[in-house]
């Protein structure tokens, strides 16, 4: 097999008695993965849950993808239960049950996928691209799923779905179409045997593959045309859509990336450098797609439209076959081809092991290709031709002749059409459009452009050359010779204007490296103005730089600049030995940027559309948003930023900033990799040199504060910006032990696994509450961590929030049930998990990066964190639930609990007075009634019903109408699965939420006058309602910074 001189693994590739293919592969570091998933029990493992909890008991996690023509099951779990998991997965496809429940049960988590993706940007233009393809193409079909296309379909058919299920198994599932991966650090014969004797019973059924049309989607009938579509946020763009042969028997000539590469490029002579002088585009990209069974292909040609852009987007779509015509006229450039597969070939040799789940899912889904030959499975898409040959030549030049004016049509897609009426939709995802033929002019190639405004990029100057290493004399070295110590980065300097950090890489052996920097100035940012002109900053540098810096990326390297938090980050990483160079040629813009009026209009007006944009986010990203700036201080939600866009930044304003930015700095640098200490010092240097300014004071230094949350409870609702959004959410964020208190977080991450999965499986799969659901642990060393448990869907969020409530108090139960035993397999997978490798050494700066910036200094956290994991017992984890966790037994002086609710514009939502007025229980069976269209009255008239019911006033026979009789018909229908009649359970139950924390009698008399005084105000179960989220945070203060976990010692 053609495998890297880097790749210290063994592979072996062999076929099955059934005719199944599978790859496997020995990894001695490997912490195990494999290709796979099914759902709802098998013959061997009945119990719906036997896969998951096996998996959630040994550290593992699963998922599950659908592609256009296959999909794809997948797991990880520790090596040494491995075995265990690959049977359990391969008896779903031996003897899969395929229970009617459980089928009924996924058909909703579908809707509720697809009702998730209706906003979707890129879901929607996927969905105009498949229903304006040739309906006679399967292509042009609906390609997610609902309850109507699913459920509703199959009733009005009058068949079982669960049958219909059952019948495309046993028609498609084959093993001769099935490809796996198994890897892990068992020896290649015993992964062999697990193979051999675990899949070989899998029925072969021959090649099911359905056999498509071979005509091309996009044919004569939908050429030649103009799609006009309606973006729902305020940007716009023309994508160029030419139908392309095959590119999968090319594999090792794919010339599609040749253009790729030329249409992505920003310098002088290209496309993009063109537009963007005329003000006409903010970005330009060409890539190639497989459209369906990777036997028909499509290349795309992307322009983002600036506002005068839109209004000249036909100048835009010929200067696009001007550039096409000058790359025919000067014909294939071999050597061109030959830099990027030169890099790749690189890239290859000095190959960075993947993670065993990235590895599993990559060469399974490789082996589709059924023109890929055995010996390239390791290397594919890794490894291409080389340039110069007369066959590559002509591949290059067919390529091209598919370009073509007359072989394309165009989408032009913008949320405001003036010259056009969008007279159609498309089908489930209400896309407007409108379509005419293209106009003569875009078909005939005419020139817009001088003559040479066009010409082809100069060779790369930062291909490496020179790959020697500097500490293994260039030879690679086995890891399974490197030593098991712990290498921490050194403190080579620490002066007023400087902190550099220095590791030389012993263990990866190759010549890569990671340079990370922040320079902090004095006044970044402070103010929503302030933020509003960073971004402006990095938008405009990292232009001007994209020009500058061509070749950078096909060079194997990889650079950012930009103003994140309160600094000027810059972060480079890729092939070492042109590193200086970058970094030299990044300092000397950042020094020298000036800005200019054209590209700050240009710029300010992409980062008021990036705004819009935010207006169309989920309910998960909106709470995430706003829980970020609850948290941290200073924080600004977009809103602020916006406003301080529109009514207070200017030109002058924002040149003014740009020019103090580098008066007064501090710099904290980090070299990584194969760098000697003359070299770091040398790039510290580089720096200081290059911005030349004046040290910073710590005292002026700024940084963001964790916000220090008063135990107590709260709440922050809010209403979505998309008045389209059906789904809306919630995010229960409950607050723990401090993330200094190591024993403390030991035990919450031992907890951590069950809770997840056990979540997952209660209101996900069980209680089907939402596609996105899930709960986690988030660990903070600058303050208070927490538990999180979020849900995202149609139901209101207050039923949500009490179904999370009700599962947080029954989960002590599933820790009580835990034994020794348990603990301990759990324990252990955990500390391998955590003192897992790194496979590279950009994975492993980025780690040290983070202790580093994050100034606790603590490189040892993992190894002490799985010191005291050894230690933890069953008191200890039911100890740390119930200390802060566990509503019914948690201290009112440790009780710290925020509910962030997301409502969208369709769904009723409760006022702050209903809130006061009204326990949340009948708030959220209102909702809940409106949902299954059984209540239309008031709120009012649902708690009187309840009250009616709860009070025993027996109804009379004849009242059959009123809320309060259906209400009871409701409550003894034990059948109904609808959430009303949970709702309705919640509320006639006497919940001892009273019981749960309340603030304490000091609280009362200090801190309520503050809120009180701030305009806040508390619900029914007494939880304090945040209305002005700055005046909260005011209030409240924050945490200090981390102390060093140890002092800092420079050498020099």
């Amino acid at each position: 097999m053609e495998q890297s001189p880097n790749d210290h693994r063994q592979h072996r590739v062999i076929r099955l008695p059934n005719g199944m293919s599978a790859l496997c592969t020995y990894d001695p570091q490997a912490e195990t993965a494999a290709a796979s998933l099914a759902i709802n029990g098998s013959g061997k493992y009945p119990n719906e849950d036997d896969y998951t909890a096996y998996l959630a008991n040994h550290s593992g996690s699963y998922n599950a993808a659908t592609g256009k023509d296959h999909t794809h099951y997948y797991f990880s779990v520790d090596n040494d239960a491995f075995e265990g998991a690959l049977d359990r997965l391969s008896w779903f496809f031996v003897h899969p049950l395929l229970k009617p429940n459980g089928v009924d049960r996924e058909v909703h988590a579908v809707d509720s996928e697809f009702k998730g993706s209706l906003r979707n940007s890129n879901w929607r233009f996927f969905s105009l691209l498949s229903s304006l393809s040739d309906p006679k193409h399967p292509y042009s079909m609906f390609n997610c799923g609902n309850l109507e296309t699913l459920k509703v379909a199959a009733l009005q058919a009058n068949v079982s779905l669960a049958d219909e299920v059952r019948r495309f198994y046993d028609t498609y599932y084959s093993a001769s179409i099935m490809k796996l991966t198994v890897v892990g650090n068992h020896t290649l014969d015993q992964l062999t045997e697990w193979a051999v004797s675990k899949f070989s019973a899998v029925e072969d059924r021959g090649d099911t593959r359905i056999k498509l049309n071979t005509h091309h989607p996009v044919g004569p009938n939908e050429l030649g045309k103009t799609v006009f579509y309606e973006n729902l946020d305020d940007s716009d763009e023309i994508i160029l859509q030419f139908p392309v042969p095959n590119t999968e028997p090319e594999y090792r000539q794919p010339v599609h990336q040749y253009f790729s590469v030329l249409l992505n490029t920003d310098t002088s002579g290209s496309l993009f450098s063109y537009l963007k002088e005329k003000g006409w585009a903010m970005d330009v990209d060409g890539a190639n797609s497989d459209m369906v069974n990777s036997q028909l292909s499509t290349f795309y040609i992307q322009v983002e439209l600036t506002p005068l852009g839109t209004s000249h987007y036909q100048e835009v779509v010929k200067a696009v076959f001007e550039y096409l015509q000058m790359l025919q006229e000067v014909g294939p450039q071999a050597w061109f081809y030959n830099e990027f597969s030169q890099i790749m070939k690189l890239d290859y040799q000095f190959y960075e092991r993947p993670s065993e789940l990235h590895w599993a899912i990559r060469s399974s889904k490789v082996q589709f290709n059924d023109h890929l030959l055995p010996e390239h499975i390791l290397s594919h898409g890794q490894i291409i031709s080389s340039g110069g040959t007369a066959d590559t030549e002509k591949r290059i030049s067919d390529f091209l002749e598919h370009l073509n004016p007359s072989n394309y049509r165009l989408f032009f897609g913008s949320q405001k059409h003036k010259s056009v009426g969008l007279d159609k939709q498309t089908p489930f995802y209400n896309v407007s459009y409108h379509i005419e033929q293209l106009d003569p002019s875009l078909t005939a190639g005419q020139a817009v452009t001088e003559k040479g405004v066009f010409s082809f990029p100069k060779p790369n100057v930062f291909i490496p050359e020179n790959l020697q290493m500097s500490n293994t004399g260039g030879k690679s070295i086995d890891p399974e010779e490197s030593g098991s110590n712990i290498q921490r980065p050194q403190l080579l300097k620490l002066t007023d204007k400087l902190e550099l950090w220095f590791k030389q890489d012993k263990e990866f052996h190759t010549p890569h490296g990671a340079v990370y920097i922040t320079i902090e100035p004095r006044h970044l940012p402070s103010t929503p103005q302030e933020s509003v002109h960073g971004s402006i900053y990095s938008m405009c540098i990292s232009s001007v730089l994209k020009k500058e810096l061509y070749g950078v990326g096909t060079g194997g390297m990889h650079y950012s600049v930009g103003t994140g938090g309160l600094s000027l980050n810059i972060e480079l990483s890729g092939f070492k030995e042109k590193m200086p160079l970058l970094l030299s040629k990044i300092m000397h813009r950042v020094a020298n940027f000036e800005l200019t009026a054209e590209d700050y209009e240009m710029y300010r007006q992409e980062l008021e559309r990036s705004f819009s944009h935010v207006h169309f986010s989920t309910a998960t990203e909106s709470i995430k948003r706003w829980q970020a700036v609850l948290t941290h201080s200073p924080a600004y939600y977009y809103k602020e930023r916006e406003h301080a866009l529109l009514n207070n930044v200017t030109l002058e304003n924002t040149r003014e900033y740009v020019a103090g930015l580098l008066q007064q700095t501090f710099v904290q640098m980090m070299v990584s990799g194969q760098f000697t200490e003359s070299e770091a010092l040398e790039m510290s240097d580089t720096v200081l040199r290059t911005v030349g300014s004046a040290h910073l004071e710590r005292e002026q230094m700024h940084n963001v504060h964790a916000v220090s949350v008063s135990p107590g409870k709260y709440m922050y609702s809010f209403e979505m910006s998309d008045e389209g959004a059906a789904n809306g959410g919630v995010v229960s964020t409950i607050y723990c032990g401090m993330g200094s208190d190591q024993g403390e977080s030991a035990a919450l991450v031992v907890i951590r696994p069950i809770l997840h999965n056990q979540f997952f499986e209660e209101l996900r799969t069980k209680e089907q509450l939402g596609y996105a659901v899930g709960a986690g642990l988030v660990v903070s060393k600058a303050g208070r961590s927490n538990f999180r448990f979020v849900v995202q869907g149609e139901h209101s969020p207050v039923y949500a929030k009490l179904r999370i409530d009700n599962f947080v108090r029954g989960f002590r139960r599933k820790l009580e049930e835990l034994n020794d035993s348990d603990i301990q397999e759990k324990i252990n997978a955990l500390a391998k998990s955590i003192l897992e490798k790194h496979k590279s050494i950009g994975e492993d700066a980025a780690e040290d990066w983070g202790h580093i910036e994050g100034g606790w200094y603590d490189f040892d956290s993992k190894h002490t964190l799985v010191e005291k994991l050894r230690s933890v017992t069953k008191e200890d984890i039911i100890g740390a639930w119930d200390r802060s966790v566990n509503p019914t037994t948690a201290a009112a002086e440790n009780y710290t609990r925020i509910d962030y609710y997301a409502w969208p514009q369709k769904m009723w939502s409760p006022q702050s007075e209903d809130l006061v007025k009204y326990p949340e229980t009948v708030i959220a069976l209102y909702g809940c009634l409106k949902y299954d269209g059984i209540a239309s009255g008031e709120l009012a008239d649902v708690a009187e019903a309840v009250a009616l019911i709860q009070a025993g006033i027996e109804l009379p026979e004849s009242d059959t109408d009123s809320l309060a009789s259906r209400l009871h018909q409701l409550y003894n229908d034990s059948n109904s699965t609808l959430n009303s009649r949970t709702a309705l359970e919640m509320a006639l139950k006497k919940e001892d939420s009273n019981a749960e924390p309340r603030d304490s009698t000091s609280k009362l008399e200090s801190e309520e006058k503050q809120y009180i005084k701030i305009g806040m105000d508390r619900t029914a179960e007494g939880v304090w309602m945040i209305h002005d989220i700055a005046r909260f945070k005011t209030v409240n203060g924050v945490y200090p910074l981390p102390e060093p976990a140890e002092k800092l010692a420079p050498k020099y």
